[in-house]
């Protein structure tokens, strides 16, 4: 099966020099794995995916996060993890730069878990049913 994903953006954050991104064009599921699980929070503290050509695309699935802490979510969209379980406490991710804040809910820390949403996404390129996969 061909995924709809069409690149693999991996922001990476330096010492001494601006940020850049690692691009990868028709990434394949290893890409994706890789990429993730060298998250780290602070030098690679972004995973992208995009069922587009262009850098502004609308789908964009968003990894922030990593050390066993993640967050998911549509770029422009509604959808994002939650965990009805967790609270409301508000929680940063990402520690260079500006970093990312987000509810307690929305942290997974179970990598298999964010795999198993990633690749549901990256084997469909849609949002519908991401929730279901949660469960």
């Amino acid at each position: 099966m061909t995924s709809p994903v069409r690149q693999l953006t991996a922001i990476r954050y330096h010492h001494d020099r601006p940020w850049d991104a690692e691009s990868t064009t028709t990434p394949g599921w290893d890409d994706v794995v890789t990429a993730i699980r060298r998250m780290d929070d602070h030098f690679y503290p972004i995973v992208q995916l995009n069922c587009s050509e262009r850098d502004d695309g609308e789908t964009i699935f968003n990894v922030i996060g990593g050390n066993g802490r993640f967050a998911l979510f549509h770029m422009m969209g509604d959808w994002q993890y939650s965990d009805s379980a967790g609270s409301d406490e508000e929680v940063r991710l990402w520690t260079s730069n500006q970093g990312y804040f987000c509810a307690q809910r929305n942290i997974l820390t179970d990598i298999d878990k964010v795999l198993t949403i990633v690749k549901a996404y990256y084997e469909t390129g849609s949002y519908a049913g991401l929730d279901s996969v949660v469960v």
